[in-house]
């Protein structure tokens, strides 16, 4: 009996020779709709296909085009959205796209926007606005802000630099609407040395003393970043490597 996975592959020889960037898209949609379900509960899925691999040996699929998130994260995700119908979401850090066609699949009366740094030649064909810019640039964070918010939900799946997340949180989370969401994954202390100083800790103790007592200081980076931001703080909820924010009105 044939599987959802058989039949993309099927899909994808159909296609072999029409152009590289058709077989990601293919890929990419598939995947989004959820006609291939094992694709979403398996991280790096072309690991345990022979066929898949070897396609990406080829050159002929790019790793890119697989939805990038892990069953764990989605699963975080599920609990986080839900009763949520956000009209507006923006990804920074799009890749091949998995996700942001996941999200407009999802969502599909959203207005989903992603925005990297570089964009793919195959990101097309799935109802997603995509944009290019730096996500550590507040001229192009304003701007992004104001023409395609107010958000429902910002995800921060960018380059994981603790520096290049603290100015997204900055110069978005005040473009996100009163009880949405922003989110900021891969919270990975163990890259902090690639990845700079892990600032996540100070931002979160921080932050939760100004929640809990209404009092909190700390010369910090993160620290600092948690005290700018508190005014428009509704509450925090951690995950595994992931936090997400709910924005509210500032305070007076």
């Amino acid at each position: 009996m044939a599987t959802p996975i058989d039949d993309l592959l099927d899909q994808i020889r159909d296609r072999m020779g029409s152009a590289q960037d058709a077989i990601n898209t293919l890929v990419r949609l598939q995947v989004a709709q959820g006609l291939a379900p094992l694709f979403l509960e398996q991280f790096r899925p072309y690991e345990r296909h022979d066929q898949l691999t070897a396609w990406i040996e080829q050159g002929l699929l790019n790793k890119a085009a697989f939805l990038q998130k892990t069953p764990g994260l989605l699963r975080f995700y599920r609990r986080l959205l839900i009763g949520m119908e956000p009209q507006r979401i923006l990804e920074i850090g799009v890749k091949g796209g998995g996700s942001t066609a996941l999200w407009k699949q999802v969502f599909p009366s959203a207005t989903v926007v992603g925005m990297d740094i570089k964009l793919r030649s195959w990101l097309s064909d799935d109802g997603v606005i995509y944009v290019q810019g730096d996500q550590s640039d507040p001229v192009r964070l304003e701007a992004l802000g104001t023409e395609h918010g107010p958000f429902d939900l910002v995800i921060d799946d960018g380059s994981h630099e603790s520096a290049h997340q603290a100015a997204s949180l900055r110069g978005l989370l005040g473009h996100v609407r009163a009880g949405g969401l922003y989110v900021i994954e891969d919270l990975h202390e163990n890259l902090k040395a690639v990845k700079g100083e892990d600032i996540w800790p100070d931002f979160m103790t921080t932050l939760f003393q100004r929640l809990r007592s209404g009092r909190a200081s700390g010369d910090a980076p993160g620290s600092r970043l948690a005290l700018d931001v508190f005014p428009m703080t509704e509450d925090l909820i951690v995950g595994e490597r992931t936090l997400a924010i709910r924005a509210r009105q500032p305070r007076e």
